[in-house]
């Protein structure tokens, strides 16, 4: 088993390959889904649906949201729902995990 100092920073990729397509990437033995907003937000979430475990990194971003590829749900960069198609309601405990992102010297 590996150990990994978890309260730190790590490079993910270069700022000028994070596009607006989802990619996937594995940090720490997590997997994540990495993007780019339309507005140019960098940001992580993890790569798994709630609803059906689809990766988001097999998704697409609208605006500034990411899209479930499998059922359309959409998150934001904070990780909370907020689009199911055909429902109006949303749970309030409909979320995936956000990771913190900063881009700095040209690193993400």
């Amino acid at each position: 088993m590996t150990n990994f100092i978890r309260n730190a920073w790590y490079a993910a990729c270069w700022s000028n390959e994070l596009e607006r397509e989802p990619q996937a990437k594995t940090i720490l033995g997590e997997d994540l889904a990495l993007f780019r907003t339309e507005t140019g937000v960098a940001a992580a979430v993890e790569d798994c649906c709630p609803h059906r475990f689809a990766p988001m990194s097999l998704g697409s971003v609208e605006g500034e949201n990411i899209v479930c590829g499998y059922h359309g749900m959409q998150f934001d960069c904070a990780g909370v729902c907020v689009d199911i198609p055909g429902q109006k309601n949303i749970p309030g405990r409909t979320k995936i995990r956000a990771y913190p992102v900063v881009e700095k010297h040209k690193l993400v």
